[in-house]
């Protein structure tokens, strides 16, 4: 079985203006530094120096925050194995969690126990639709009670687990009863793909 989408691709402009904001920092640090003789001339300006600390660390933790890289195009299902890329995952070791609101579908994330591929959607599409039908024993289903959205981190929880994505790197977390099960940022991952069963022309 082969799964495609048209293609979710990163966003350059926003990893452009991550590099210039580190940059920037930087700048000003070492221009702050520079002009500063000794502790006598930081004054006064005790808030702007915690402000830019608060600056760099942010920038530093953004830049260097490990992420994912995103899927591209297309997956394979044969025998009992997905493949993607270069890399062959068994079946038994992937999970889809299917989260669903009065039993109506809400969102599904789809994932393996080494951490290589996460897929999160709010979007039914085929590559749901097979699994839920073929691979039952694959599947588990949540009640959700509750999401919110805080930039690109998405918080879901239900009756029996807490669930956090990360759009920007595919880092994921699951809890249940509060205690951490899974922390893991993928080798590869996409959100709301849209799969479409069938051959995506020469995509891969």
């Amino acid at each position: 079985m082969n799964y495609f989408y048209n293609g979710k691709k990163p966003s350059v402009a926003s990893n452009i203006a991550s590099g210039c904001f580190f940059l920037v920092v930087i700048v000003v640090i070492i221009f702050l530094f520079s002009v500063i003789d000794g502790f006598d001339d930081l004054e006064g300006h005790y808030l702007e120096l915690v402000f830019i600390i608060i600056m760099a660390g942010a920038a530093v933790y953004g830049f260097f925050k490990k992420k994912g890289k995103l899927h591209t195009h297309r997956i394979e299902i044969i025998n009992e194995d997905l493949l993607i890329n270069d890399f062959k995952i068994p079946l038994k070791n992937i999970t889809l969690d299917v989260y669903n609101i009065n039993n109506s579908f809400s969102r599904y994330h789809l994932w393996d126990l080494e951490g290589i591929l996460s897929i999160y959607s709010v979007f039914e599409d085929d590559l749901l639709n097979d699994f839920k039908n073929t691979f039952l024993k694959n599947v588990k289903k949540h009640e959700e009670t509750s999401s919110s959205q805080d930039g690109a981190s998405i918080f879901v929880k239900s009756e029996d687990n807490q669930f956090s994505y990360d759009l920007e790197s595919g880092e994921f977390k699951i809890k249940k009863k509060g205690e951490s099960i899974f922390n893991k940022t993928p080798n590869f991952y996409i959100y709301d793909p849209k799969y479409k069963k069938g051959k995506g022309l020469t995509k891969k």
